[in-house]
């Protein structure tokens, strides 16, 4: 399927949500805001929203960082709303094969080797079993729309599942519970889901910045000799640049040490430290295993 920026052009560029678009143009107040309000979705019923304070993000909505590459997140707003009693009947059994990840329902029928019965993912039709595209407790307590308590991280590796799917199998619509309504609204799990997803796409930021201030160093490593030689050029890392630097231990909390080539404006940095036995000046250091 197709991301929900392709599917609604300048209407999200221009930060307006699908969901409420015939609202907008009946003049209808934003059903996102902070208060009580009556609007007319999409199935034209008169409904009460209360309290979404969550406002409408345009860049969360087209792509978003995760595992430092864009990924277009699901058509969210999009496809009609499915009740986990009809996700229920189309089972690894059924003709017609659905499963859900964080509420996205898809028809998995073409992978039926995959997902029907005795299928290696079988597992996973008929139901909303997120939790475990993490964890991998492909129980019947694994296999769980619950993602309380799951890092941004994890989060990151149940929404890339969605981006598998989205271009393999065809999109049904919106799963009622845990994500979305009986209406289709986001609850306050997709947006603490979103708020992760954000956290996630602002540490791989961070990382993607680190990797350019302290480009890893080449390396070349002799275990039978238990000896190593690690060195610098104006390429190494796979980062370019105009300098080569110089090889130092890199400290950075929550990582393994690793060698990086150093910049001569922080060498001084409270990171960093030299390599025994190797000069200070030196683009190559030969190193004791």
């Amino acid at each position: 399927s197709s991301g929900i920026n392709a599917e609604y052009g300048d209407s999200v560029s221009q930060g307006k949500c699908p969901f409420h678009t015939q609202a907008q143009a009946e003049n209808q107040p934003n059903p996102h805001s902070s208060f009580v309000k009556q609007v007319k979705l999409s199935n034209s019923e008169e409904k009460t929203v209360l309290n979404q304070e969550t406002s409408y993000d345009p860049e969360l909505y087209s792509e978003t960082l995760v595992f430092g590459s864009k990924k277009r997140l699901a058509d969210v707003y999009s496809g009609r709303v499915i009740t986990k009693e009809e996700l229920s009947r189309h089972g690894p059994g059924s003709s017609v094969m659905w499963l859900s990840v964080l509420g996205q329902v898809y028809d998995v029928t073409v992978g039926w080797r995959h997902y029907g019965s005795g299928g290696t993912y079988s597992f996973f039709t008929g139901k909303d079993g997120s939790r475990a595209y993490s964890t991998g407790h492909f129980t019947d307590e694994g296999l769980t729309d619950d993602i309380s308590g799951m890092t941004p991280g994890q989060l990151g590796e149940i929404f890339n599942w969605i981006n598998i799917f989205g271009k393999k199998y065809t999109f049904v619509g919106r799963l009622e519970g845990r994500f979305f309504t009986s209406e289709g609204i986001p609850t306050a799990t997709w947006r603490y889901l979103e708020d992760s997803l954000l956290a996630l796409g602002v540490q791989e930021e961070d990382k993607q910045a680190l990797r350019k201030k302290y480009p890893s160093c080449n390396s070349h490593y002799d275990n039978a000799a238990a000896k190593a030689e690690v060195w610098c050029t104006v390429k190494s890392g796979g980062v370019r640049r105009d300098w080569e630097g110089y090889p130092r231990q890199l400290h950075l909390p929550g990582e393994a040490v690793r060698c990086a080539c150093i910049h001569p404006d922080f060498l001084e940095d409270g990171k960093i430290k030299e390599y025994p036995d190797c000069p200070a000046d030196a683009n190559s250091c030969k190193l004791k295993l």
